[in-house]
């Protein structure tokens, strides 16, 4: 046996004889050190925030949405062109759009609560992970379709994630 295959054989060697509690408690590990980063907001953290963005009292319009401080709820509308067709499924086709529209200006008022928009932006690219809210209105007009969407702030900023922005 080579030398190479020699030592490629006694590592893949070494994990087939690691005991398999110890692979548990090392998994165990990786997951348990990853919810230390999900940790709770106090208070002072929302009023951080809260102060951060302008200290308003009331209900705050974003660009990409509306934050309800005393109320602390977050609400975002998301629309979706209806398809002039006769398809039986382009209405619903128009609402999984809104959904999506509404999810993605949640994940940008996220990104502006948190930093804020500079002056002159021509566009932002966000990436993140969001939760869906409680869809409290829909319907049509004729612009399309629409829903109304709303998140109690506390798990908006907790557990709405962003990974990669860019804004130009």
């Amino acid at each position: 046996m080579k030398t190479s295959e020699k030592k490629k054989w006694e590592s893949g060697a070494i994990l087939a004889r690691m005991p398999e509690k110890f692979l548990v408690v090392t998994v165990l590990l990786f997951a348990l050190g990853g919810m230390a980063w999900a940790a709770p907001l106090s208070e002072g953290d929302i009023v951080r925030i809260w102060r951060n963005n302008g200290a308003v009292q009331g209900v705050q319009e974003f660009h990409f949405g509306v934050v309800d401080w005393p109320n602390r709820v977050v609400a975002v509308e998301g629309r979706g062109p209806v398809p002039w067709s006769t398809e039986p499924n382009a209405r619903l086709l128009a609402r999984r759009h809104a959904v999506a529209d509404a999810q993605r200006r949640l994940l940008y008022l996220l990104y502006e609560l948190r930093y804020g928009l500079p002056r002159g932006i021509d566009s932002i690219a966000v990436e993140g992970h969001v939760v869906m809210g409680h869809i409290y209105q829909e319907g049509q007009d004729e612009q399309g379709y629409w829903v109304d969407v709303e998140l109690p702030l506390q798990r908006f900023l907790e557990e709405c994630v962003i990974w990669k922005a860019r804004a130009k």
